[in-house]
């Protein structure tokens, strides 16, 4: 089924792989939308812990890793499906979990009620 993007598609493609490389580096400066980011943005971004990459590294499925740190599932499995973003005091535990994961597991077990 043509959608009538494909010429167009096709067009744009040939446009650019005609372009030098400068070309295509002082097109991609002119679009507004697509600045590159300065040394300082750059510095700043906020560098936070994979969720599926630590529990993955802890060994873990998404089942134990929510048992374990008491996580909702459901709110795991949205984090790594990129549904939702942890926000910031998840964060905070993300890394406490990564800096110290068994501390975290032993505080966050039900005591047992005396």
């Amino acid at each position: 089924m043509n959608n009538g993007n494909t010429i167009e598609s096709t067009d744009n493609w040939a446009r650019f792989n005609a372009m030098t490389e400068e070309e295509r580096y002082e097109a991609a400066l002119s679009d507004p939308d697509a600045l590159p980011w300065t040394e300082e943005e750059l510095d700043n971004v906020p560098i936070t812990p994979s969720v599926t990459v630590l529990r993955r590294a802890l060994g873990l499925t998404d089942k134990e890793f929510s048992s374990r740190y008491d996580i909702e599932l459901s709110t795991l499995q949205a984090w790594e499906e990129g549904l939702s973003q942890p926000d910031h005091t998840a964060y905070a535990y993300l890394r406490a979990i990564a800096a110290m994961p068994e501390a975290i597991r032993q505080a966050v077990q039900p005591q047992p009620v005396a």
